[in-house]
């Protein structure tokens, strides 16, 4: 590929009926936002300081809250998975009910009748 001017290369291209239409269609969407004043606001939020800005109002609200959940469900799963792998025996009746009064117990089979109450639906 040989070296050219751009200004030789800007030429060869102007000459293109694609490349026509393309640029022709570029305008008229910046016509548009100019009319429209959103090329103003365009501009503006092409900011280094604007986008740096939005990009951590973005991180610390919406990610780090989502990557928060994602961890603390990762970390039940693994505590699910641990609790599989121990060798239990069958529960008789009483033990079930008795094993009601533990606040862990208890507050897990609430969140298992929600559950299954959403999939019901």
């Amino acid at each position: 590929m040989s070296e050219r001017d751009p200004l030789a290369q800007l030429l060869t291209e102007l000459e293109n009926p694609e490349f026509q239409e393309v640029l022709s269609k570029l305008l008229e969407l910046v016509k548009n936002l100019e009319k429209s004043g959103l090329l103003d606001m365009l501009v503006a939020i092409t900011e280094p300081e604007v986008i740096n800005r939005i990009f951590d109002m973005v991180i610390t609200t919406g990610t780090m809250k989502l990557g928060d959940s994602i961890e603390g469900l990762l970390n039940k799963l693994g505590d699910v998975a641990e609790a599989l792998q121990e060798d239990s025996k069958p529960a008789s009746l009483s033990e079930l009910l008795a094993s009601l009064k533990d606040p862990e117990v208890a507050k897990g089979l609430g969140r298992l009748i929600a559950l299954l109450k959403a999939l019901g639906k």
